[in-house]
């Protein structure tokens, strides 16, 4: 058995095939730029101390904050208040809009530039896809918190903040993979044209010969019409002769 770095290939066709398409990458990505200022407006309403050193807003609320403890993951939704609470409810509905908005231009190049790359080098989809569910599941979980304050269940809280975690782990790879795309995607655009240019002087070398070869077998043709009607006319000129 081959080593792949796709463990999924037909489900990365599929996935390319499916979402290969003008319009749905243009409003994938307008559905994540409109997400994308929600989540900074509720993540305000959230944390509304949550500005950057230059005074701008920030998404400095929980899953930002890289917890590691039950506890940390606890304090830090007490800090909201009820109303910060409710807010990141609101929050966590587009953020599951934008983060399945936002997957598909990056599955789309994490696919598409490896087209002509050997199989075994294709990265697919899993990363991207990986992390889609990884952050979706963090977003139950966080929902699920919320719920239930001010209870507490610390294995949930806990385990909340190892999937905070994994998330960012698979979101880097997948920027990783994403910029190693481009770089491949341009490679093999050029190696491709590159290809292509040769082919086509092999071709008109090809075309070139071919002509030259006509020209040759009509120059050859014509002298030999013009020597056998020369050799006709002497030969009449000698029966006149005689």
């Amino acid at each position: 058995m081959k080593f792949r770095l796709d463990p999924f290939p037909k489900f990365s066709e599929t996935a390319l095939a499916g979402l290969l398409n003008a319009r749905i990458l243009i409003f994938s990505i307008v559905v994540a730029k409109i997400t994308l200022d929600r989540l900074y407006k509720y993540a305000m309403i959230v944390n509304p101390l949550g500005y950057d050193a230059d005074g701008e807003p920030s998404l400095d609320i929980l899953e930002y904050q890289n917890p590691w403890t039950s506890d940390q993951v606890y304090m830090t939704l007490n800090s909201y208040g009820s109303k910060g609470r409710q807010a990141y409810l609101t929050y966590l509905f587009y953020d599951c809009i934008f983060v399945l908005a936002r997957t598909v231009p990056m599955c789309v190049i994490c696919t598409w530039a490896y087209k002509k790359a050997p199989a075994s080098a294709r990265p697919g989809v899993w990363v991207p896809v990986l992390n889609l569910i990884t952050d979706l599941f963090e977003n139950l979980l966080i929902t699920v918190l919320i719920k239930l304050f001010p209870a507490r269940i610390q294995a949930l809280e806990l385990l909340t903040a190892y999937v905070i975690q994994f998330k960012w782990v698979t979101f880097m790879a997948s920027i990783v993979v994403m910029f190693i795309s481009l770089f491949v995607g341009i490679y093999y655009g050029f190696h491709s044209l590159l290809a292509d240019s040769v082919v086509l002087e092999k071709d008109r070398q090809k075309k070139a010969a071919s002509r030259e070869k006509v020209q040759e077998v009509l120059k050859n043709s014509a002298a030999r019409r013009a020597t056998a009607a020369a050799a006709g006319r002497s030969q009449s000129m000698n029966k006149k002769d005689t």
